[in-house]
């Protein structure tokens, strides 16, 4: 949903949740290429996971502690996100894979855009993600403080390694290389896309405008800020029904 003058962005609804959760059971068991190739229409047969595995991610999904589900929601909020940006990923880009731990530091996600006819690259797309029952708070204190490091430079080592990275996917090599970390250092051809899960799920435009605010103060232009929400009426309740289903999903794949 548009958060116009602030931002362009999404508002996303989860009509089927076990559909989603199938996504998310792939990925957390290191089959994010299957869930990949599900979005574009292709099935496989279930994957196989050890037993080890299988007892690992159920504490996982269900964590004793109020840090622990904190923790889980972020992580599945991440890969839900991943999902998102998958889905809008056209042939001239590459996303890195989501985490599979819950981060506090380092980069949330990155999207390569190049032209493949000169083998440049032509936009880095930095994504911030945030599972909360603040949306307001952390957008203004986490988000955008993310963001203007990223602007300034300070956190060009960690943007660089993982740019870099995706264009060796593509098929960069030495020079070229050298050439797109030249361009992403030089020239900064940023873009910026934030999303955050928000209360309640009636959520219009007028507060995903008032959630957004102050995004124009970082001083880049329109089409580069963009920002989602996930309207939900109780953000730990649901998550605590999606971590179920997850688990049923991963349940089922065989030892």
């Amino acid at each position: 949903m548009s958060a116009l003058p602030q931002c362009d962005g999404e508002q996303w609804i989860v009509d089927v949740p076990d559909e989603l959760a199938h996504l998310v059971a792939l990925v957390l068991v290191g089959q994010a290429f299957h869930a990949a190739l599900i979005l574009e229409g292709t099935q496989l047969g279930e994957p196989k996971i050890s037993a080890k595995l299988k007892e690992t991610l159920d504490k996982d999904l269900h964590p004793a502690t109020e840090k622990g589900i904190e923790h889980r929601d972020g992580l599945l909020f991440e890969i839900i996100c991943w999902v998102a940006a998958r889905k809008g990923k056209t042939g001239e880009e590459k996303i890195d894979n989501s985490h599979l731990k819950a981060t506090n530091q380092g980069t949330d996600g990155v999207k390569v855009t190049v032209d493949p006819a000169t083998k440049t690259l032509t936009k880095a797309t930095v994504y911030e993600y945030k599972c909360t029952i603040h949306a307001r708070k952390k957008f203004q204190s986490q988000v955008l403080k993310s963001f203007r490091e990223y602007i300034s430079g300070k956190r060009d080592n960690q943007l660089a390694q993982a740019v870099l990275a995706l264009l060796e996917t593509f098929g960069f090599t030495g020079l070229e290389l050298k050439a797109a970390y030249d361009t992403l250092i030089q020239a900064r051809p940023l873009a910026f896309e934030a999303s955050l899960t928000v209360s309640p799920s009636d959520f219009p435009a007028s507060k995903c405008i008032a959630l957004f605010k102050d995004y124009d103060s970082l001083q880049v232009a329109l089409n580069v800020r963009g920002g989602n929400t996930l309207p939900l009426d109780d953000v730990r309740a649901w998550f605590a029904d999606f971590s179920d289903r997850v688990w049923a999903r991963i349940a089922t794949f065989d030892v």
